[in-house]
């Protein structure tokens, strides 16, 4: 969270910000695809000069930011005129954000050696979509085999996956965490430990769920996500009854969920990229890869979920789960991801915190 927040409107001050944080400093153009670099250039007569590479036009307004320790400065401004890759604009106003870094990254060589890291076995939330898309046929037999397996246990049997209803409150759920939803019985005092549960199933799924809500007989239910590779959440198996459930229906459900998905990795469903990319620098909490051809880009949506695995030193690996945080477009035409480490394994999270001392005593 931002520890202070400062807006500068007066003119009067512009030169001064701009000649301290912008100039000889990485700046960048905030674009829906990413952070794109550019160069400051200049400030002159109440005007502001940048050069943006492979940019033919800008938008009425932009913003543009740079950073200096633990101050990041957004300048807001209004395009005036263009020629070639060089704009000039009207500076509005500037926000100065003064937030303490939550770690230091270390950064990696990208020369032959010890120090060189890659990234492998990519696998996004997209490139799982695309498989469910490209595999709808068998999906949609899987969704009758379920069907067929329950029929007569549960009063009500649902089957989504990712690529039908991303908004779909259940898996809305689901991708935030993988926590199973057990209700047993709507409309009966919970106890102490199924408050909490309870109440947020009633606000945040069932009141969203406008066609079993206006089913009153069903009273519970049981829904449990499909996760590939114990990272990635696809799809989930929902059951609704007219009468009670308990933890019995939920193991259940968990033992069918979880036979689904062994056999969807087992048959290779959801195959991985055959690219690799370079890792550019690292931390306990998070990583950058780097690569140069655009149409990767596809793997990496903002605030999506990736699987990646490492290869380290000494032959070890290191398989992790990691969120899409922010894409930099850089001036040589290299384009660079940032992950958030959001899940990893114990074996995996030993080899990586085993790698990060290595790189400490290196220093």
């Amino acid at each position: 969270m931002a520890e202070t927040i400062k807006t500068i409107t007066d003119r009067g001050q512009f030169e001064e910000i701009f000649n301290k944080f912008f100039s000889n400093r990485d700046v960048y153009i905030k674009t829906k695809s990413g952070d794109l670099a550019i160069q400051f250039l200049g400030y002159s007569s109440g005007n502001v000069a940048f050069r943006i590479p492979r940019v033919k036009k800008v938008p009425d307004t932009i913003v543009v930011f740079s950073r200096m320790g633990d101050d990041t400065i957004y300048a807001s401004l209004k395009s005036l005129e263009g020629n070639e890759d060089t704009f000039i604009f009207l500076p509005i106003k500037f926000q100065i954000i003064s937030e303490a870094r939550k770690e230091e990254r270390t950064s990696l060589g990208s020369g032959e050696g010890k120090s060189v890291l890659f990234a492998t076995n990519l696998i996004s939330e997209s490139m799982i979509q695309h498989a469910l898309d490209s595999n709808e046929k068998r999906f949609s037999l899987l969704k009758s085999q379920i069907a067929g397996d329950l029929k007569g246990r549960f009063n009500r049997v649902k089957v989504v996956f990712l690529n039908e209803a991303r908004i779909d409150p259940r898996m809305k759920h689901f991708m935030v965490s993988w926590s199973p939803i057990l209700i047993k019985e709507i409309g009966k005092e919970p106890s102490e430990a199924d408050k909490k549960a309870l109440q947020f199933y009633l606000n945040e799924i069932y009141a969203k769920d406008y066609k079993l809500s206006s089913q009153k007989e069903f009273i519970s239910e049981v829904s449990v996500p499909f996760v590939y590779k114990n990272m990635i959440p696809y799809g989930y198996i929902q059951v609704n009854n007219t009468k009670p459930m308990n933890e019995n229906h939920l193991t259940v459900i968990k033992r069918l969920a979880s036979m689904i998905n062994d056999q969807l990795v087992k048959d290779n469903i959801f195959a991985t990229a055959k690219d690799k990319f370079i890792v550019t620098d690292v931390s306990k909490k998070g990583l950058g890869i780097v690569f140069k051809d655009r149409r990767l880009l596809r793997y990496f949506v903002k605030d999506t979920q990736v699987i990646i695995e490492l290869n380290l030193p000494d032959s070890n690996k290191a398989t992790m789960g990691v969120t899409v945080r922010n894409t930099v477009f850089n001036d040589g035409g290299t384009i660079r991801v940032g992950f958030e480490i959001t899940t990893i394994d114990a074996i995996s999270e030993v080899n990586y915190d085993e790698f990060l001392e290595t790189l400490k005593k290196d220093q």
